[in-house]
């Protein structure tokens, strides 16, 4: 029997009763160069001696829930699988606005009917009441570095799925170095 040098340590594991250590295994070199490792003696064929070998015992894994009493009851949480904020971007730059647009996609669709509803979130704390679309406008936007979250609520505020976290940073003409003035055209 003909046996590859990368199947060399399966011979030194126990299989079915069958153990390394108490096989003789046989090494050569073929005329192509290849290291050969046998348990059939051959001419030429150098006899390699295997020695204990450790072993360690695999970890148990409970069979697959199949469904019926011992599956676990669903959450009402997992009715959505992806929340996201689609508008604006992260790390947007908003730059002399005054009021920001603010978009979710749910997946599936919010079960308005459940009483789900999407509230907004604006530097960490809840902006308004939660609305049962998945838009809403943030203003007054003033300058510097602002959060944007978002999260599906059912009707007694408990949170469902949450989006992630965004950045954006909102620059605002300064009131005390406001744009020059323009000038009027000059004739030629």
């Amino acid at each position: 029997m003909r046996i590859s040098s990368a199947l060399v340590l399966c011979l030194s594991l126990s299989l079915g009763g069958w153990s390394a250590a108490a096989t003789e295994v046989y090494r050569w070199t073929d005329e192509d160069g290849n290291v050969i490792f046998s348990d059939v003696p051959r001419e030429g064929a150098e006899q390699i001696e295997i020695g204990e070998v450790s072993t360690v015992p695999g970890q148990r894994v409970p069979p697959p829930r199949t469904g019926g009493a011992e599956a676990p009851a669903k959450q009402a949480g997992d009715t959505y699988t992806a929340v996201r904020i689609t508008a604006p971007a992260d790390e947007a730059t908003i730059r002399n606005q005054r009021q920001l647009d603010v978009g979710v996609s749910v997946e599936p669709a919010l079960d308005i009917g459940a009483g789900h509803r999407v509230q907004f979130y604006f530097d960490g704390a809840p902006y308004g009441d939660p609305v049962a679309g998945t838009t809403t406008m943030v203003q007054p936007l003033e300058r510097g570095t602002h959060q944007l979250g978002a999260a599906v609520v059912d009707a007694a505020g408990n949170t469902l799925r949450r989006a992630e976290t965004l950045t954006i940073y909102v620059h605002q003409q300064s009131v005390l170095n406001p744009a020059p003035a323009r000038r009027a055209p000059t004739g030629s």
